[in-house]
């Protein structure tokens, strides 16, 4: 016997039925109505609204007046018989589109070949497909069994138009006059697609969201477990982490096509960590989550775009990785900052979840993933959030009231995200109002007087507590542990780094200053920080538009030395040392 839940969400009503007693978050999660940063009712961040009696977690998270309010958790609410849930709105999240742009030898992967084929009749009975392949010019194809369903018609209707090579094969047709390609970066938390015009090699739509696997966890693991649970129970059906991805990718790419008003694309590029491109392929990364940590693949694939789930006739590249936590998305980081031409040494880092660290010198690249956690990106921290409308992005101080801050849209305030955090205790520790350990000390300072009950007091309703910067330090500590470790494995110090490539999202918003004072970054490099913005995303475009890219990539992979910090014998002693806060004189 099931009950009948209420759900009102966006201004709609949605009935859903639930086991009595059962917990509600899986359900609305499923129905992609709730994101579940953590899954297990730890972080807080689960909220809706409920009438139900509070439990001692809820009550310990939410406090007294969310509480009163109506505030619960969907990890802690349980079904009943006329039970109402009010989700609240979803501000939009801020995604990073832009890059820092370079010129390079352009030549696209998928290139054209205008054609006109000759009308069939009795004396002419070749098939189709021969029609096209004479017309072009072309000795063999690699067309999908869909774009040969769809060919009869097309020749009908369109007798001239372009075909579509890679290399010397066939592999898509279109009346198009426009080429256009469709980049995709897949990140953890947002997606962002790029529509290039390569005729005039620019961007002319770009979109963003968050990602659509969110309701499954914050991180890789949480959807890596949730994907193989699913495989487990033997459950019919495609499995909903990739059918979030491919259809929220499918909706991308229809919204930038109309947006400038085009119909399809010549060809798609997408670059994700690895985790996020085993889900798009439906590939099982139960093995990633686990040592030894070993994926089903690692190679570059070329893929029609429909065999992924997409509505376009178009090939689809899929960018290789080197280990299964140094993705794609950092070997296209590593294309956008030149990795594979020649330079002086170089530090690459994408902050995230993970911090993806790559270190170049002497022809080797060296790199690591230090599990940072979602610290920097709000999820474990006590008013933390994502990069969204209220969220304070930098904190200044001020002689008056002890510090000033700006926030994201210009919105009241709402919480912490990551660069915020950041400046906030570059802020303690510059005034003196934090020790190295971490440990806060109020004084009678306009600052000092902010600090009540362990915590800085940014607003009524937002706080940094000492848990808060506890987070901090343990993946600050991780992160710079990691860059100890590749430059002594390089025989480096940090002074002879000529440059430090900030990516992601994080990297771009940080002061590097704030970042120096905390110990994220090495002093040395303070001055030498270049933010290369949505890297990835322009990474993948330069593997499917620069001659050359692909063999480049490829020389980086091969010349690329992974280590693994977990079994590395001085990252603990690193990690240790690096847990303090820089001292200052």
């Amino acid at each position: 016997m099931s009950v009948s839940i209420v759900v009102r969400h966006q201004g709609k009503e949605l009935t859903l039925h639930a086991e009595p007693g059962a917990p509600v978050a899986p359900l609305l999660r499923e129905k992609g109505l709730l994101s579940l940063p953590c899954g297990v009712g730890k972080c807080g961040k689960c909220v809706i609204s409920a009438d139900t009696e509070p439990c001692a977690e809820e009550r310990a998270l939410l406090g007294e007046r969310g509480i009163a309010a109506g505030l619960r958790l969907a990890c802690h609410t349980r079904a009943a018989e006329g039970l109402i849930i009010e989700i609240p709105e979803a501000q939009a999240l801020r995604v990073l589109t832009r890059f820092s742009r370079s010129d390079y030898p352009f030549r696209p992967l998928v290139e054209r070949r205008a054609f006109k084929t000759a009308e069939p009749s009795l004396g002419d009975q070749r098939s189709d497909l021969q029609r096209l392949l004479d017309a072009c010019g072309a000795r063999r194809h690699d067309l999908p069994l869909d774009a040969l369903a769809a060919l009869p018609a097309f020749l009908r209707e369109h007798p001239a138009g372009f075909g579509l090579f890679h290399g010397d094969a066939l592999v898509g047709y279109t009346a198009s006059e426009r080429p256009l390609a469709c980049i995709v970066d897949i990140g953890t938390t947002t997606l962002a697609a790029l529509l290039v015009d390569l005729a005039g090699r620019r961007v002319v739509a770009v979109r963003g969201e968050r990602n659509a696997q969110s309701p499954y966890g914050a991180d890789v693991i949480s959807r890596i477990r949730h994907q193989t649970e699913w495989e487990q129970e033997g459950r019919k059906g495609e499995n909903p982490l990739r059918r979030a991805v491919t259809e929220q990718i499918d909706g991308l790419l229809r919204a930038l096509l109309d947006e400038a008003g085009a119909t399809e694309v010549d060809m798609l590029a997408l670059a994700g960590n690895t985790t996020m491109m085993h889900l798009l392929c439906g590939l099982p990364a139960e093995h990633i989550g686990k040592a030894p940590f070993i994926p089903a693949t690692l190679e570059a694939m070329r893929l029609p775009a429909s065999a992924l789930g997409l509505r376009s006739t178009a090939p689809a590249f899929l960018l290789p990785g080197i280990s299964s936590y140094i993705g794609a998305d950092i070997v296209a980081s590593l294309l956008a900052a030149d990795a594979h031409r020649e330079q002086p040494p170089f530090l690459l880092v994408d902050l995230g979840t993970n911090a993806e660290t790559v270190l170049y010198a002497d022809g080797v690249f060296y790199a690591c993933s230090a599990a940072a956690g979602p610290c920097f990106e709000g999820a474990t921290l006590s008013c933390g959030m994502a990069g969204q409308a209220g969220a304070i992005d930098a904190v200044f101080p001020d002689p008056e009231t002890g510090l000033r801050f700006t926030t994201l849209g210009d919105a009241p305030a709402r919480g912490l995200c990551g660069s915020g955090v950041l400046d906030a205790v570059s802020l303690l520790l510059e005034t003196g109002l934090m020790d190295e350990t971490g440990r806060l000390e109020a004084d009678g300072s306009p600052l000092g007087r902010r600090i009540t009950d362990d915590a800085l007091r940014l607003t009524d309703t937002v706080r940094l507590t000492q848990r808060d910067i506890r987070e901090v330090q343990l993946a600050k500590a991780a992160v710079r542990a990691g860059i100890d470790i590749l430059l002594r494995e390089a025989g480096l110090s940090a002074g002879d780094v000529s440059r430090f490539y900030l990516a992601g999202g994080f990297g771009s918003a940080l002061k590097p200053e704030s970042a120096v004072r905390v110990g994220l970054i090495p002093e040395e490099l303070g001055e030498r920080v270049r933010v290369l913005g949505n890297a990835a995303g322009f990474g993948a475009l330069r593997y499917v538009t620069e001659k050359d890219a692909v063999a480049g990539a490829l020389s980086v992979i091969r010349r690329t030395r992974y280590i693994e910090l977990s079994a590395h014998a001085g990252f603990t002693d690193a990690y240790v040392e690096r847990m303090l806060f820089p001292e200052r004189e």
